[in-house]
């Protein structure tokens, strides 16, 4: 878990989340991250919509953890049960004080979940996350930092 320090050794930033499911896979209905809640996601969808905050320590450390807890839903008219509430423990991948910015929990099939500490947004190139841990959404090569 994300250990405790002076105001001045925090940082607080914007919950937010990406669904990287399928359009026929499971909606996010609600998730929390330590505690902070963050919006409900529909499939292929993210990044919209932010709740406030959760601190952070401002120097990232190695085996920094957070917990997320979050449940699924169906679209209207969908006839399946979602699958049960989810909790897990991930690692928090490094960050710095100047990259650092909003607290992005990302939802992938068969109840996998990345956290990223980011200023820049998921198409950015210098978004701390593969290609790949990125899809459906695209790096742009049109961005340029000010």
């Amino acid at each position: 878990m994300l250990v405790a320090c002076s105001d001045n050794d925090m940082l607080a930033g914007d919950v937010t989340g990406y669904n990287h499911m399928p359009e026929s896979g499971w909606s996010i209905a609600g998730f929390t991250i330590n505690g902070a809640g963050g919006p409900n996601i529909q499939p292929e969808t993210g990044g919209g919509k932010f709740s406030c905050c959760m601190s952070f320590p401002k120097h990232w450390h190695p085996g920094m953890k957070a917990r997320v807890r979050w449940f699924y839903d169906v679209m209207v008219g969908d006839p399946r049960t979602p699958p049960p509430p989810q909790e897990a423990e991930v690692d928090i991948p490094e960050y710095t004080p100047k990259t650092a910015g909003a607290i992005n929990v990302h939802f992938y099939p068969d109840h996998r979940i990345k956290v990223v500490i980011s200023r820049y947004a998921i198409e950015h190139p210098r978004y701390p996350m593969s290609a790949d841990d990125k899809k459906p959404w695209v790096t742009r090569t049109d961005i340029v930092d000010k």
